[in-house]
């Protein structure tokens, strides 16, 4: 547990944009040795967090977006038509499907 732990440290290191000072960096590190000590659980959910790549939240966000106004307009057409099928696919694309597709991202990033 402690050489995964301070694998991981040293991945997160190389990771930061901005570099601290070596004093800081001590600091930083007794204090996560300090919290996996205390808590195991929560340092291994931390090992396993990777944020969303900001390409994938983009992609995501796109996709939701298209979806919702293409379900906007087949809501339109449907009111206009006084049709009930666009009508109810228009519903759909605006609600089932964005939310879908937010829950899936949100289960994944977690």
């Amino acid at each position: 547990m402690a050489e995964s732990a301070e694998k991981s440290r040293q991945g997160r290191r190389a990771e930061r944009t901005m570099a601290l000072r070596d004093h800081e960096q001590h600091q930083l590190d007794e204090i996560e040795r300090y919290l996996a000590q205390e808590n195991p659980r929560l340092a291994r959910r931390f090992e396993k967090f990777r944020p969303m790549p900001v390409l994938s939240f983009a992609a995501a966000a796109l996709g939701v977006l298209s979806v919702f106004l293409t379900g906007l307009v087949t809501l339109v057409v449907g009111f206009g038509m006084g049709s009930a099928a666009p009508i109810a696919v228009g519903a759909v694309l605006t609600t089932a499907i964005p939310l879908a597709i937010v829950w899936f991202y949100r289960c994944r990033w977690r």
